[in-house]
């Protein structure tokens, strides 16, 4: 049994990988949500009922409600007003948690030491605040898997920068200069492998509970995605992410690099910068995080049918 924490920023593609983790038999003991993609109480309630769809009641844990340092934007113009498109859900069962995530996210790791992994999706603030109350989950947590950043510097928010290492870069810089166990999924690497036409249609016959609560919540998404960013479909961050946590297979492609984070001023704030150079550069030594440059795109779509199946 692997035992998970997934850090969200609940939007479309955080429920989904929610949902990825629990059908791949993953013990997800926390769900702890942080600043991003819509406002903060918005992000606590469609976890509790992205829960409720599926009647699990895994504790949900609120966390940071702003970066370390400066302000961000939210992106409801990506996601809708509530994350799913404009529909704005109320869990009528669950409640959060009392305890803040960065504190939960220490006791997870003493409780499950060596043994807990942290899906990152979503930005950084959680995980390095929990970090500078104790540095020894380091050595606790077994692997960190990071949405986030781009390899070419393709940005999704600003020219050079990816949203949720954007949102707080100085964040970010802690946890890669902290020493965990990273694997990096880059922005620019997912958009590569959209949901096609023919997948939507596809997922749109099946007619299961799961897959029409799947073109509910995508659909706004999609539409931002094929209109504004000028994908072939939409994409999935956050579940491409999950799903190599869960297979590494589906990542066919992985080379070690270093991974640097401009959290300066300037308009190039947020941006990753990869050594694409073997270690002992001027940047470092050796390399901080796995970076994923290819994945199998058909054994990632059978994971998200195979979900849509479920019930």
């Amino acid at each position: 049994m692997r035992h998970f924490i997934i850090d969200c920023d609940t939007a479309e593609d955080d429920i989904l990988s929610l949902y990825l983790l629990l059908k791949n038999n993953i013990d997800v003991v926390g769900v702890t949500i942080v600043e991003g993609n819509i406002p903060f109480e918005q992000e606590v309630k469609n976890a509790l009922w992205a829960l409720e769809q599926i009647n699990r009641d895994i504790p949900v844990y609120p966390g940071s409600k702003r970066p370390l340092i400066k302000n961000f934007m939210t992106v409801e113009k990506v996601h809708g007003k509530g994350g799913i498109g404009d529909i704005l859900v109320e869990p009528k069962r669950f409640n959060a948690q009392g305890k803040h995530a960065s504190l939960a996210i220490i006791d997870l790791a003493e409780k499950y030491k060596g043994e807990l992994e942290f899906l990152a999706i979503s930005p950084l603030t959680n995980l390095a605040l929990a970090y500078l109350l104790d540095n020894s989950i380091v050595r606790k947590i077994k692997r960190v898997w990071i949405m986030g950043g781009s390899i070419f510097s393709i940005g999704n928010i600003t020219p050079v920068a990816e949203f949720n290492i954007w949102v707080d870069p100085d964040a970010a810089k802690i946890v890669f200069d902290a020493g965990f166990n990273i694997t990096l999924v880059p922005w620019d690497v997912i958009i590569n492998y959209p949901v096609t036409d023919e997948e939507w249609n596809l997922i749109k016959n099946m007619r299961t509970k799961m897959s029409e609560l799947y073109i509910m919540m995508y659909s706004h998404y999609r539409q931002y995605s094929s209109n504004i960013q000028k994908i072939n479909g939409h994409p999935h961050p956050d579940a491409i992410t999950t799903a190599i946590a869960i297979d590494e297979r589906i990542a066919t492609r992985k080379e070690k690099r270093f991974v640097a984070i401009d959290n300066t001023d300037g308009i190039t704030r947020g941006m990753t910068l990869v050594d694409r150079f073997d270690a002992d550069t001027r940047w470092s030594d050796k390399p901080n995080a796995e970076v994923v440059y290819e994945i199998d795109k058909k054994k990632f779509m059978e994971k998200i049918i195979d979900l849509l199946n479920w019930f």
